[in-house]
């Protein structure tokens, strides 16, 4: 078993987290918003606004990426701020996960095993059972290669998967990694809604 001694803080904050996430009715809102500019102001003083405060100009997607990556980061690093000392550093290395770049399936294979490699060796000593805890990023790899990654419904099935580890592995550290794939697909939904929109209002200004 993943000790569990210490993560007694980290889960409180992680099921406070996690019981404010955004819901369906607002994704569903999100989706059928005409503009960027509509969909960045519903997320304005809701569950989402961690992500886009101070995000004034959505009609740029080369503006948009980049923001939304500083706020991962840095929602990853208040996350990792929680847990005990030796386990921070793997908490941090779970932000460059998500930033591997798109590629073919080998070469996003190859990058893939770096970073587990590179993530198994910030664990500490009494880490456990480390395929357990590789779970929440072996559930999330896949969709690094995805071509349908951005689109809700196929994110649903990893979803529903890191939701069963978040409740089964509660006050481990398996929970604090789903936790972090969690907050990765609403990274990637968002991300898509803001985007998309983003050029098809470009696309019709240039029109």
């Amino acid at each position: 078993m993943t000790p569990r001694a210490g993560f007694a803080y980290a889960q409180a904050r992680l099921q406070a987290r996690y019981g404010g996430r955004p819901d369906d009715v607002l994704w569903r809102t999100l989706e059928a918003s005409r503009t960027a500019a509509h969909a960045l102001a519903l997320t304005r003083g809701g569950p989402l606004a961690a992500w886009t405060d101070g995000l004034a100009e959505a009609t740029d997607p080369h503006r948009i990426e980049p923001h939304l990556r500083v706020r991962w980061r840095q929602q990853v690093e208040t996350i990792a701020s929680w847990l005990p000392l030796r386990w921070q550093p793997a908490a941090r290395w779970f932000a460059a996960l998500v930033e591997l770049p798109l590629a073919d399936a080998p070469a996003a294979a190859e990058r893939a095993a770096q970073w587990r490699g590179e993530w198994r060796r910030r664990l500490p000593a009494d880490a456990g059972d480390a395929a357990r805890l590789a779970e929440p990023a072996a559930l999330l790899m896949p969709r690094l290669t995805d071509a349908t990654a951005m689109r809700a419904a196929g994110a649903e099935p990893t979803r529903r998967a890191l939701e069963r580890l978040l409740r089964r592995q509660a006050g481990t550290a398996v929970a604090v990694f789903a936790s972090l794939a969690l907050l990765a697909l609403e990274l990637e939904r968002l991300r898509g809604i803001l985007v998309v929109r983003a050029m098809f209002d470009r696309a019709a200004q240039a029109a």
